[in-house]
């Protein structure tokens, strides 16, 4: 089950009509999944780049989910990356070292 609202979902892919609910709430279910993963913690609704980034991972599903090739890897859509790796550094648990002091 999504915790990204469909309402949201429609709203992103400019549908006025319920008939692909159960599609998208599986779209959305597994670009939360795959969300989770990538960042290395549970998916937050609360997160808005997670939320943008699961409207970006359901729009190239809806849109290409017809299309089929064997010539080219599947690549994830323009900007995943960019809106989770902020996320991915903060999960991860790295600190930067903290600068020396100077002393005069």
């Amino acid at each position: 089950m999504s915790e990204t609202p469909l309402a949201l979902i429609r709203a992103h892919l400019n549908l006025d009509h319920e008939a692909d609910d159960e599609l998208l709430g599986h779209y959305a279910g597994a670009a939360e999944s795959w969300i989770a993963s990538y960042i290395g913690t549970r998916f937050d609704p609360a997160e808005p780049r997670m939320i943008q980034a699961v409207l970006l991972l359901v729009g190239h599903s809806y849109i290409m989910r017809e299309a089929a090739s064997f010539a080219r890897p599947f690549s994830i859509p323009y900007g995943i990356e960019d809106q989770l790796s902020g996320l991915k550094t903060r999960i991860t648990g790295h600190t930067p070292e903290p600068e020396p002091e100077v002393t005069p």
